[in-house]
């Protein structure tokens, strides 16, 4: 438990049907580095063939309060390496 506030953003995309939430999840996890606290998965729907995926993102740190640019900072990282498979951020 930090005693510094967190952020919390959202995430949606779109990916193909065949692919599985926790894939997704880890991609995030794995782009996020430590200052990801939590992320959970708050919606998902089929259209189309493929599947939308929200995600709840908590970003904390243990040693300072975070700010906006920092976690945007990290928002573009997860978007990038998203967009690299060519899944759609809505």
């Amino acid at each position: 438990i930090s005693s510094y506030p967190f952020i919390l953003r959202d995430i949606a995309l779109w990916v193909p049907e065949n692919v599985e939430d926790k894939t997704v999840a880890e991609i995030i996890k794995k782009n996020s580095g430590e200052l990801l606290a939590k992320i959970d998965l708050f919606d998902v729907f089929k259209k189309d063939g493929k599947i939308s995926y929200a995600f709840h993102l908590v970003f904390q740190s243990h040693e300072k309060t975070l700010t906006d640019d920092e976690v945007n900072e990290i928002m573009n990282e997860i978007y990038a390496e998203l967009g690299k498979r060519g899944w759609q951020i809505r």
